[in-house]
């Protein structure tokens, strides 16, 4: 197998990794694609990622980058021009974008939860329907169990979060959709959160929750084109920009993990490890400096750390060079967090 671009690790449902999916199509960027499973243990992910649990992870070479906010930022780092250059990553529209994916991956996700009951009628129900997912789920929670009972006497007050969050963006794409309807904007293009010409974070980061509404059926009788025309409208416009970029031949490409850890190991071998600095700028009051051994993990959920020596620390990311595990001595991986989200806290190495 030729080196990948791209290798992006993820399951079938995840609606962070078709927020990510539609990045990478809307660039048109070749990539290549791995099935995890969406329980822990993930044995060929682990030599990886080590121990980070969320999905999706993102692969180039020896190069691991968690998080789909830093994975977004990556892909427009390493692929400004190359393809399609996506707006809003300077500027105000870069923290109007952000803010906004912010509030769809934290505020709407969360009141899309649906009782035992209802997964059953879900397309995806064979991937979030069964004990075993929700055992996991409770262990990325903390360990406590997942209460099914509390979870049917919360639905309604989640129904009526979720149908606000619902209201908020289809106010925002009323001026959008408008403007396209009236050829304000080139056609096929244009009509985006921002009223970009392109899709932002801010429009990945929307379609994913409404991808997942519509695939898990979630709340069928309150999501519909009628209640929100503006985002089906925009929804749809987003699948057919999918469409018309995605790479024509190298497009979810399918791989073994197998194959992923021998491009990283492969990539191991370079003499400067695969890294390569962003230099994107040092906070005046960083408190970690390079060489030091730490511990990285978000600060929400799925709290297991990842620990490691800093190779670079800036006001938008910290990258760690872990030490390689017993059993994969010969991969050498470098891993990529946002700041944003997660912390930053002193280790101490296992061989001490």
């Amino acid at each position: 197998m030729s080196k990948p671009v791209v290798i992006l690790h993820h399951y079938q449902g995840s609606p962070y990794a078709e927020k990510v999916i539609a990045a990478l199509r809307v660039k048109g960027i070749p990539w290549y694609s791995v099935s995890t499973s969406p329980m822990m243990p993930r044995p060929l992910l682990e030599p990886l990622a080590h121990g980070y649990r969320r999905i999706p992870v993102m692969q180039i070479g020896n190069n691991i980058y968690c998080d789909t906010a830093l994975i977004l930022d990556e892909l427009e780092r390493r692929y400004p021009e190359d393809n399609v250059s996506l707006p809003s990553y300077s500027g105000a529209g870069a923290a109007i974008s952000e803010m906004i994916a912010t509030w769809v991956d934290v505020s709407s996700f969360f009141h899309t939860l649906k009782t035992p009951e209802e997964q059953k009628l879900s397309p995806l129900h064979a991937v979030f329907g069964n004990k075993e997912f929700l055992a996991d789920r409770s262990q990325l929670s903390g360990g406590r169990p997942i209460n099914t009972e509390a979870i049917k006497r919360a639905q309604p007050l989640l129904l009526d979060q979720l149908i606000s969050n619902l209201d908020t963006l289809e106010h925002a794409l009323q001026g959008p959709m408008q403007a396209l309807q009236q050829n304000r904007f080139p056609r096929p293009e244009g009509g985006w959160i921002l009223g970009t010409v392109l899709p932002s974070a801010a429009d990945f980061s929307a379609y994913a929750i409404v991808w997942w509404l519509i695939s898990t059926k979630r709340a069928p009788d309150y999501v519909t084109p009628h209640a929100y025309p503006c985002i089906f409208e925009w929804y749809n416009q987003m699948n057919d920009c999918i469409k018309r970029h995605k790479h024509p031949t190298q497009d979810r490409v399918k791989i073994s993990g197998e194959e992923a850890l021998q491009v990283a190991r492969q990539e191991s071998k370079n003499m400067n490890r695969g890294f390569v600095p962003t230099n994107d700028g040092v906070h005046h009051q960083e408190k970690r400096k390079v060489g030091e051994f730490v511990a990285v993990m978000p600060n929400d959920y799925g709290k297991i750390p990842v620990k490691g020596e800093i190779l670079e620390i800036t006001h938008r990311r910290v990258t760690i060079l872990p030490e390689p595990l017993e059993s994969h001595q010969d991969i050498d991986v470098i891993i990529h967090f946002p700041r944003s989200g997660y912390m930053i806290v002193p280790a101490v190495k296992a061989s001490l």
